[in-house]
């Protein structure tokens, strides 16, 4: 018998076949089509900021702490970022959906994943073009005259005293708030945080330390990809703290459009796919009451299928169903359609010995109740 929230088509033989796999991943994938449009817009968004000349704010050409070197090559050059960041945590979550066989579970974790990423990278791009802080190492990049070093008539001068050929080089050394690097970093290790503390069910409160270990490789990676950033000399200390903030903000939002919150009991799930309810498995964020309202209605069914000319009520009202008395109500009618259909199947599902052990009941697998309690009403 197929469960209240499975649909069923019924062939010409009589047989039950159900809704293929291929056709509702295809169905789940359509219904996402929105969300992955939003995101490649975001990354084209990005790629079209790179290429803008932002502003460029005056400097002091006394200012020592403009002065560092320039670093190459970097600690973390823009292709490991990209891997370390973005590579790997996409792996994890593809083995960790095929141990759990999951196709739902792992197009909703890659799509936050790519979405904070995406909406991360294109947000510092907007504020670093826009505030054009000048770098720790601008005095490098610019190549400040000779005489306007041992002369200088003003201090404060712009960028066009530069004597840099590398257009790129320059134009980079005025983008250093926030720090790009610290939120793309933080943004990838942060959604990954979320997503292995839901799994390992780190809410629990088993006491397990292996849990909080394990969650210390994405915080440390985060951290000296971070702390890279002002060694060389890269950025001010305040851009990687802002940027952190932002990937841990976007990471954080990305995270809560498609999962419940690390708190909740059901966390290790994700949320709803958005196709037809009586399509899918009733999932953590779906009322309980449906599923128990299509089991009572199937039994119905078979209740009045096998009644046959008895009627369909009794003193006018409905003889089977969910009546104002609950749960336990529930309960009593459940067992009296077990009845009614098939007395022996009845009995086959409650065994007991003589020594006083209790068999239990195998139709449902509902687990709510124990038999014992089963065979006292039925005393």
């Amino acid at each position: 018998m197929p469960l209240p929230w499975q649909k069923s088509h019924t062939s010409s033989s009589g047989g039950r076949v159900t809704t293929s796999n291929k056709s509702r991943r295809l169905r789940i994938f359509l219904s996402y089509a929105p969300d992955w449009a939003l995101t490649i817009v975001l990354w084209g968004i990005f790629y079209l900021l790179d290429k803008i000349n932002g502003y460029r704010r005056l400097f002091d050409i006394t200012d020592n702490s403009l002065a560092h070197p320039y670093a190459d090559p970097e600690r973390v050059p823009v292709w490991l970022l990209a891997v370390l960041c973005g590579v790997v945590p996409a792996v994890i979550i593809i083995i960790t959906a095929a141990i759990r066989r999951s196709f739902w579970d792992a197009q909703s974790a890659l799509l936050g994943l790519i979405l904070g990423l995406g909406l991360v990278a294109t947000f510092t791009n907007i504020v670093k073009i826009t505030v054009g802080r000048p770098r720790p190492d601008l005095f490098a990049r610019c190549i400040l005259p000779e005489n306007l070093i041992e002369n200088p008539l003003h201090s404060l001068t712009s960028w066009t005293v530069c004597t840099q050929s590398d257009d790129s080089m320059l134009k980079e050394g005025f983008r250093s708030f926030p720090s790009g690097h610290s939120s793309f970093a933080w943004s990838g290790m942060w959604y990954l945080i979320l997503y292995l503390a839901a799994k390992m069910r780190i809410n629990n409160r088993s006491g397990y330390t292996y849990k909080s270990w394990l969650l210390l490789a994405p915080l440390s990676c985060a951290t000296l990809i971070t702390i890279s950033r002002t060694m060389d000399y890269r950025h001010h200390s305040t851009d990687v703290i802002a940027g952190s903030l932002i990937g841990i903000i976007g990471a954080w939002y990305s995270y809560r459009q498609y999962y419940p919150p690390i708190g909740s009991s059901q966390s290790y799930k994700p949320y709803s796919p958005r196709i037809p309810k009586d399509e899918e498995i009733p999932l953590h964020n779906r009322p309980i009451r449906s599923s128990m309202e299509g089991i009572l209605n199937i039994q119905n069914e078979s209740h009045h299928h096998t009644s046959g000319s008895s009627g369909d009520t009794v003193n006018g009202q409905q003889p089977i169903g969910m009546v104002n008395g609950g749960f336990e109500s529930y309960e009593a009618n459940r067992r009296d359609n077990w009845r009614a259909a098939d007395s022996s199947k009845t009995q086959n599902n409650i065994v007991s010995s003589k020594n006083g052990k209790i068999g239990t009941e195998h139709d449902y697998g509902e687990g709510e109740e124990t038999i014992q309690r089963s065979v006292d009403r039925a005393d």
